[in-house]
């Protein structure tokens, strides 16, 4: 992965890697405490037939799977200094992920603003699945220096 550097250009595009939402995965995340009764708890996430109650076309991918993903694109790019001056801002989640969907993290660089010995990036920041339909769009800032 290509961290963000003093000299990253307005307009750079970056990809994080590409992700599947495997039913063990979603089930696992979304089942509550292992060892609690009657594990895993019954809701949308690991229960097909409540999925279906709702209206879903089978269990929908908890949207804090895949902001962690984003969130781990964020420190390919900017190291571990993100998680101290770096956010994640205006994200909305705009399309339901499903058992099954692959999704890609994505950012673009904005606007860069030279602060003293740093610089602030402002980076258009999405998820997108396989059909490259965008499921989650922000932005996001770092430093760099």
């Amino acid at each position: 992965m290509v961290r963000i550097t003093k000299d990253t250009p307005i307009g750079q595009e970056f990809a994080g890697k590409s992700k599947k939402m495997i039913w063990e995965r979603v089930w696992t995340f979304s089942g509550g405490v292992f060892t609690s009764q009657g594990w895993p708890k019954k809701n949308l996430h690991t229960d097909p037939e409540f999925a279906r109650s709702l209206a879903l076309p089978t269990v929908g991918v908890s949207a804090t799977q895949y902001l962690g993903h984003m969130t781990e694109l964020m420190l390919d790019l900017f190291g571990d200094a993100w998680l101290s001056h770096g956010k994640m801002i205006d994200l909305k989640f705009v399309k339901l992920v499903v058992d099954g969907d692959t999704l890609v993290s994505k950012a673009k660089v904005v606007s860069k603003e030279q602060d003293g010995p740093t610089i602030k990036y402002l980076l258009d920041i999405y998820v997108e699945n396989q059909g490259h339909e965008k499921v989650l769009v922000g932005k996001a800032t770092g430093l760099v220096g």
